[in-house]
């Protein structure tokens, strides 16, 4: 048998046990700390609800920058990218998209270079200029968030309209995706705050 089966019989057959109680049974439970132990392990299972959404994301977007990294230095390459993240501070995860820019610098005059991943990241490169030379050049990466509808927790299609082909049709099926997932911690964000409320009336008692 399937464990979610096995778990939904365990769960009747409880509920059936308690249905069943006597009079004097019942007021020998201490029904106060089993409703505290009962929020907690919800809170607790919505937590990793969200770890899971988090996770969910990233293999949403993994096939987007696949494709990104083979398109890099190329007429095909794209600024936009999804970005999935997990903020630490209020343990939630977070479905968005950047822009990014890139800033061309001499390599002489600017050689010092960046590696921490993010805005203001910098790498040396050959680039071809105009006139058909290759030059070492400094590379600075500069990015801004796209704005998500709080209605629709959607971005607007034309966030796409001036990238490649590839990214255009990709980025609108992976936003779909993560258009879901933000409706999913919308919700999730709500029965927290109504958990919260339940366990405050409680003390309250």
């Amino acid at each position: 048998m399937h464990f979610s089966a096995m778990n939904k019989d365990f769960r009747k057959q409880m509920t059936d046990y308690l249905f069943d109680l006597s009079g004097e049974e019942r007021r020998r439970l201490n029904v106060s700390e089993l409703i505290q132990c009962k929020l907690a392990e919800v809170g607790r299972a919505l937590q990793e609800i969200r770890v899971f959404l988090y996770l969910e994301g990233l293999n949403r977007t993994d096939i987007y920058f696949e494709t990104l990294k083979k398109s890099n230095f190329t007429a095909e390459e794209a600024s936009i990218v999804p970005r999935v993240r997990w903020l630490k501070s209020d343990n939630v995860p977070t479905f968005q998209w950047e822009v990014f820019l890139k800033k061309y610098h001499s390599a002489v005059l600017h050689p010092t270079t960046q590696k921490r991943n993010g805005v203001g990241k910098s790498y040396l490169a050959r680039v071809k200029k105009q006139n058909g030379s290759i030059v070492k050049t400094k590379v600075c990466l500069t990015s801004k968030h796209i704005k998500i509808n709080n209605k629709t927790r959607s971005i607007s299609p034309s966030a796409f309209k001036d990238q490649p082909l590839w990214a255009q049709i990709a980025g609108e099926a992976t936003e779909r995706k993560l258009c879901s997932l933000r409706k999913q911690e919308a919700a999730l964000s709500k029965i927290v705050k109504n958990i919260a409320v339940i366990k405050a009336l409680r003390e309250k008692q």
